[in-house]
C-alpha cells in the first residue's frame, strides 16, 4: 500500500491540480519561512544539489513548477537521484511502490473545447474543423495533475540493480576545484570568456555587487576571488558556488526584455512587479544552479522580500503557477546557452532527452518536418518517415501562429516535434503494420 499526500483525487470542490499548486505553495512557503527564522543555510533546493535535471524513468526531463519541485522533493528527502515515476511505470519495471510512500504532484495544462451549441469537441476533430467552423468554438485552457514516486520509493534497486546503479551513477555530481579550491564551472567559465550570453558580461574586474543593468544591457559580476571568503575547504569551495550563483541571477534578470521573454518589472524596490521580478530571478538561478550541481543560498538583499513573498503565496496560491512559469522560460534560455558550451567541452548537454522512445511522441525520427503557412492564411504540416512522404496536413491555426513567433531553439524544435507527433501518429502505426506484414508474406 502507498500513501497520497493531500493532492489526491477530486473532492471538497477541490481538482487534483489545485492541491497539486497548494502543495508546491506549502513547499515554498515552508522554505522562505526557514529563511526568514534565519536558520537555513542549504539553500533554495534545501541540500547538496545532485547533476542534472529531474527526470522520468525513462529519461524525459520534467520543466518548470515540476522541475523545481521536484529537485527539492529529492533533496529534502535525500534521494539519490531526481528519478520519478508513475504507477504504470512502476508496474513495467515489475516493482512495487514502498509501503507508506507519499507521491508527488506532476502539473501540466491541456484545453476544454465546445462547440457552440456547449457540446465538448475532440481534439483531433478541432483540428480538422474549418477556419470558421473554429471560430465558433471556445477553448479553455485547464490544469491537470498527475502522481509521481522517486525510485528510491521503490524496490527497483532490488529487481533491476543494473538499471537502479546506472541512473544513480549519471546523477552523480563530479567535484571540480579551481586552483584556490573554489567551485569550478567550465561551461559557465567559457560562457562569460566567450561572451556569448545575451548581452555582455563583465567578470574580470573588482566591484562591489552583482548587477544587471536594462539601460546599458549588461551584467556585472565581482571577480571570482571577491567571493574567496570562507573560513575551510568546504566553505572555499562554496564560495566559488555562490560566484557563479550571483550570475545566474543577474543572467536571469536580463532574459527578461523586451525584446527577450518580455516580463513586466517593477520601477522600485519594494515594487510588487519588482519583488516578483527578484523571485523570478532567485529561482531561475536555484533552478540553472541545481541542474548544474549546486545550489543556492537566499541574497541578503533579497531576504527584505521574504514577507511580500509570503504573504502573496498565502493569500493567492496560484501565484506560484505565474512565477514559475516565468522560471521555466528563463531556465530554458540559460541552459540552452550554457549546453552550447558543454557541447563544446565535449560534456554532455543539460537539457539532453532520454533515449527510451517507447512513450515520447516527439522522439519519432521525422524527415524533412515543417510547418507551413498557406496562401489561404492556414497552417499546416508536411514530413517523410524512414523515406516515405507523408502528405500535408492541417493544423491549428493557434499552434501555428504560435510556431512562427518562436525564436529558434528547443522549444521551437519541440513544438514542432509534438505536432508532427500528433498529425501523423496514425500514418506511422499504419505504414508499420504494412512493413510487417509484407515480411510476414516474404517469410512465408
Amino acid at each position: 500500500m502507498y500513501k497520497k499526500r493531500n493532492t489526491g483525487s477530486v473532492g471538497g470542490g477541490q481538482s487534483m491540480a489545485d492541491k497539486a499548486v497548494e502543495k508546491f505553495t506549502e513547499m515554498m512557503i515552508d522554505r522562505m519561512e526557514r529563511m526568514k527564522a534565519g536558520d537555513w543555510k542549504k539553500g533554495w533546493i534545501d541540500g547538496e544539489a545532485v547533476y542534472g535535471m529531474p527526470q522520468n524513468i525513462n529519461g524525459r526531463n520534467y520543466s518548470g513548477s515540476n522541475s523545481f519541485f521536484l529537485q527539492m522533493d529529492s533533496a529534502m528527502h535525500g534521494y539519490k537521484t531526481p528519478v520519478y515515476m508513475t504507477f504504470l511505470q512502476i508496474q513495467k519495471e515489475n516493482a512495487r511502490i514502498n509501503k507508506g510512500a507519499e507521491a508527488m504532484p506532476v502539473i501540466y495544462w491541456d484545453v476544454s473545447i465546445k462547440d457552440a451549441n456547449g457540446k465538448r469537441v475532440d481534439r483531433d476533430d478541432y483540428r480538422n474543423m474549418s477556419r470558421e467552423e473554429q471560430d465558433r468554438c471556445t477553448v479553455l485552457p485547464f490544469m491537470k495533475a498527475y502522481h509521481v514516486f522517486n525510485m528510491d520509493q521503490t524496490n527497483l534497486a532490488e529487481v533491476n540493480k543494473e538499471k537502479y546503479d546506472k541512473m544513480v551513477e549519471q546523477f552523480k555530481a563530479p567535484e571540480m576545484r579551481d586552483a584556490k579550491g573554489m567551485y569550478e564551472n567550465k561551461a559557465l567559465d567559457r560562457l562569460f570568456e566567450k561572451q556569448e550570453w545575451v548581452c555582455p558580461i563583465q567578470y574580470d574586474k573588482v566591484s562591489a555587487n552583482a548587477y544587471y543593468s536594462p539601460s546599458r544591457d549588461i551584467i556585472v559580476v565581482p571577480k571570482k576571488e571577491q567571493f574567496n571568503i570562507g573560513k575551510d575547504k568546504d566553505e572555499i569551495y562554496k564560495d566559488g558556488m555562490e560566484y557563479y550563483s550571483s550570475a545566474l541571477h543577474e543572467m536571469a534578470h536580463s532574459t527578461g526584455t523586451e525584446n527577450r521573454l518580455n516580463r513586466v518589472k517593477g520601477d522600485r524596490f519594494g515594487d510588487p512587479k519588482y519583488a516578483k521580478e527578484e523571485l523570478v530571478a532567485e529561482l531561475t538561478a536555484a533552478n540553472t544552479g541545481y541542474a548544474l550541481g549546486f545550489d543556492k543560498r537566499i541574497l541578503d538583499n533579497n531576504a527584505a522580500y521574504l514577507d511580500g513573498w509570503i504573504s502573496v503565496l498565502k493569500e493567492n496560491p496560484k501565484f506560484i503557477v505565474s512565477v514559475m512559469a516565468d522560471v521555466n522560460k528563463a531556465s530554458n534560455m540559460v541552459l540552452e546557452a550554457v549546453d552550447k558550451q558543454r557541447i563544446a567541452l565535449g560534456e554532455k548537454p543539460i537539457l539532453q532527452k532520454g533515449d527510451s522512445k517507447q512513450d515520447v511522441l516527439d522522439d519519432i525520427a521525422f524527415d524533412n518536418g515543417a510547418i507551413i503557412k498557406m496562401k489561404s492564411g492556414e497552417y499546416a504540416v508536411r514530413a517523410s518517415y524512414q523515406g516515405t512522404e507523408l502528405g500535408m496536413k492541417p493544423i491549428d491555426r493557434e499552434t501555428g501562429a504560435r510556431y512562427f513567433t518562436l525564436p529558434d531553439g528547443k522549444e521551437k524544435q519541440s513544438l514542432l516535434a509534438q505536432t508532427l507527433s500528433s498529425r501523423y501518429m496514425q500514418d506511422i502505426r499504419n505504414l508499420g503494420q504494412r512493413q510487417s506484414q509484407s515480411v510476414r508474406m516474404a517469410m512465408g
